[in-house]
């Protein structure tokens, strides 16, 4: 099993709209870059009716340096929440494409709010509990851009966010949010790909070998020079 750990970790909270189709296509926000403390509106859709309508949405940016992930399987993401609600369907994420930091790692900031590709997703919406490790696992455009690239760009978004819903979700003043504790290790993990000899030898599969001639499977590349 492999794990790597986020090279950059923050989150960007929206310019507020009158409307929810102006907080959905806000440009700007505030951003709050390489947080180290637990945020409970990670991920957010914030609605209230006092002095005039307020709409706002909060996106959570990471960066990845995979620059040495070649191969692979079973990529998932794990975080630690902080504020969810995993049997309400109103709180799932799902894992996009972003471009903030310049794509790659770099520092994040307030225009970066809708760097987002929707079309690009890297997971399916997926519930979000209130406390403890949440898992989302990632698809094969999230695999191909680990092991293709140096720079895995992924953002945290409310499954409303992605849909961008002519209504809003919530009829009375209120919020949906999704914490991180920003201070735990956000971790891309992964099957590790095949390593050493990987055929049979004497009609024994190479996955029930751990060694030939007290000589380590993962330390053998041919056995009488056959591959």
């Amino acid at each position: 099993m492999g794990t790597l750990a986020s090279n950059r970790k923050g989150y960007i909270t929206g310019a507020q709209g009158a409307s929810y189709e102006e907080a959905l296509t806000a440009t700007t926000g505030t951003a709050a870059d390489s947080q180290t403390g637990n945020v409970n509106a990670a991920m957010q859709y914030f609605f209230s009716t006092g002095r005039g309508n307020v709409f706002r949405f909060t996106r959570t940016f990471l960066h990845f340096d995979t620059s040495g992930i070649s191969g692979g399987s079973s990529f998932q993401l794990q975080l630690t929440s902080t504020a969810g609600n995993s049997g309400d369907s109103n709180h799932r994420v799902v894992a996009v494409r972003h471009t903030a930091g310049e794509s790659t790692g770099g520092e994040l900031a307030n225009a970066d709010f809708d760097n987002i590709d929707r079309n690009t997703t890297y997971s399916s919406a997926t519930g979000y509990g209130s406390s403890g490790t949440q898992t989302i696992s990632l698809n094969a455009a999230a695999a191909t851009a680990i092991t293709g690239t140096s720079h895995f760009n992924v953002a945290l978004i409310l499954e409303h966010d992605l849909n961008q819903e002519e209504e809003s979700p919530l009829e009375e003043s209120g919020d949906i949010s999704n914490g991180i504790a920003f201070g735990s290790d956000i971790n891309l993990t992964y099957t590790d790909p095949a390593s050493g000899y990987t055929h049979k030898v004497n009609a024994v599969a190479a996955a029930s070998i751990g060694k030939v001639n007290t000589v380590a499977t993962a330390n053998i590349g041919k056995i009488n020079t056959v591959d």
